[in-house]
């Protein structure tokens, strides 16, 4: 059952998302990359670095079908905070134990996310959560994808204007009316028998390049 605390910090999150929804100028390079993947009719992961996630919470109420995603997050003390956050969103929260060490508790929650995505949900996974280290990718992207036969779509952020908390993935949160670049990379489909070490290398390289090309973009675009 969730605390006050849990309560607390779950709808302080919703709070700071709906005002980077509704105050935030956002600037989005590749929407054409995503609709190519919605078309496509194959379920969709959507991944950035952990540290963009409230940046893209708001670009997602407002130009995603929130109600079509599920949000995989940790099933520790976090969870119940999260799990607010999320049904906040109107996404649906899916905690889990995102440790190697799971056992076949994690497998069975595993084989149902597939499930879920296989069917037709999308998902946003930020690979290098929930603890770090950054930028490291965790297997389970890439054998999610595979075995639902998704696309994962690589996301960046950028935003110059923002608190950086002080922790391993300097977590941005926006200030109100903050400029916000998005850039949307190609889908990345996993085919059966693809080596997944090799998947998880190049998912690697296309997020940094994202992220690179998001800050790109706020520099170079037209002032408003």
């Amino acid at each position: 059952m969730a605390t006050w605390m849990d309560k607390f910090n779950g709808y302080g999150l919703y709070w700071i998302a709906q005002m980077t929804r509704r105050s935030g100028r956002f600037e989005t390079c590749g929407m054409e990359h995503l609709a190519a993947a919605q078309a496509s009719g194959r379920p969709i992961i959507l991944t950035a670095w952990h540290g963009m996630t409230m940046m893209l919470v708001g670009f997602f109420s407002n130009f995603y079908d929130t109600a079509r995603l599920v949000l995989l997050m940790p099933d520790d003390w976090r969870g119940a905070a999260l799990e607010i956050f999320s049904s906040k969103l109107g996404a649906e929260p899916y905690p889990m134990n995102l440790h190697a060490e799971g056992g076949m508790a994690t497998a069975r929650r595993l084989a149902e996310l597939v499930r879920k995505v296989k069917g037709g949900r999308d998902a946003y996974i930020t690979p290098d959560g929930p603890e770090g280290p950054a930028y490291v990718i965790k297997p389970g992207i890439a054998f999610i994808a595979q075995k639902a036969n998704a696309l994962i779509i690589p996301i960046g952020a950028y935003c110059r204007h923002g608190y950086r908390m002080p922790r391993w993935d300097r977590y941005v949160i926006p200030y109100p009316f903050s400029r916000i670049a998005i850039h949307i990379g190609a889908p990345l489909a996993v085919e059966k028998g693809a080596d997944l070490t090799a998947v998880t290398h190049h998912l690697t390289n296309v997020l940094h390049r994202v992220t690179a090309q998001a800050a790109a973009d706020y520099y170079e675009a037209p002032r408003g």
